[in-house]
């Protein structure tokens, strides 16, 4: 076995991260883990320094330390990734035995409850894309039927049925479709957007519902984009796509739909996907009700 310090194994295996060309930042982020590791080993014991020493059991008392200061379940899981390869990399060198880390189970993520828009967030939102009739349409979508950023961008023309009020979703090939209801502001929204569509010159990808300037579908990155732009413009700080169909999904809740309708409408495989919209409605209305008595 080769001789070597803790430290000193550190130290070659920050070197052997460079070389095999992991970025700055990544080599800062598993020097500080490594870093915070070895403090916790020396608060422990005088024998520290001695990597042949490390057990199984430090380890895990080390991620037990960590819940205890509150870290997140991620960055424990990255701390414990970050000590596994520093302690492989000791045993291909011949500095230690064996992983005393391998057979550690890394901590779960902690589930978070998705963003949801209070009404006077969309409708801002919604405000600033008045003047732009497919822009406002595409957020009225999401806002109106819930819909994934793929199953909009995807949305052909023939999809969109103005006489019995409905639209349906292709969710892939070989899936199975849905229909959501069109709702009356939504209907009048796409109305307004298929004509203006009509007059466009340029059009390439004829079948498809939503294009951009060019003619050409809209692929979802510039549907991502466009739909910042929006937030930043509205002054909302939560963002994203999918906080729309949060927000949809919460609303309904909250405005009486059943879990099973709600379950139809956004293409849930599972019934517990759906059931923690019960959750997000119950806290934004304790939120909501907070503020109202600051």
């Amino acid at each position: 076995m080769l001789d070597m310090t803790l430290e000193q194994g550190q130290h070659v295996f920050l070197k052997a991260l460079a070389g095999n060309n992991f970025s700055s930042e990544s080599i800062r982020a598993y020097n500080a883990d490594i870093t915070q590791f070895v403090d916790f080993l020396k608060s422990l014991r005088v024998d520290w320094n001695n990597p042949k020493k490390i057990e199984r059991l430090d380890i895990v008392e080390f991620m037990n330390r960590l819940a205890g200061l509150r870290r997140t379940g991620t960055t424990r899981a990255r701390k414990l990734a970050s000590i596994r390869h520093f302690l492989k990399f000791l045993k291909e060198n011949s500095v230690i035995a064996g992983n005393p880390a391998e057979t550690i189970t890394r901590a779960r993520k902690e589930e978070k409850d998705p963003a949801v828009l209070f009404k006077n967030e969309y409708k801002a939102i919604l405000f600033e894309a008045q003047g732009h009739i497919r822009d406002y349409a595409i957020l009225l979508t999401f806002l109106k039927s819930g819909i994934r950023e793929s199953e909009l961008a995807a949305l052909s023309l023939e999809d969109v049925d103005f006489v019995h009020d409905v639209l349906t979703v292709r969710e892939g090939k070989g899936k199975k479709e849905r229909t959501i209801p069109l709702m009356p502001e939504l209907k009048r929204g796409l109305q307004r957007y298929v004509a203006d569509r009509d007059r466009q010159s340029n059009i390439v990808d004829v079948e498809t519902l939503f294009l951009a300037r060019n003619g050409t579908s809209l692929n979802p990155s510039s549907i991502r984009k466009m739909v910042k732009k929006y937030y930043t413009k509205a002054g909302v700080r939560k963002s994203g796509v999918h906080t729309l169909r949060h927000t949809f999904s919460a609303h309904n809740i909250n405005n009486g739909m059943s879990i099973a309708d709600l379950q139809k409408v956004l293409g849930h495989k599972k019934k517990e996907t759906t059931l923690k919209y019960i959750h997000v409605v119950n806290t934004n209305l304790r939120d909501s009700m907070l503020k109202s008595q600051a």
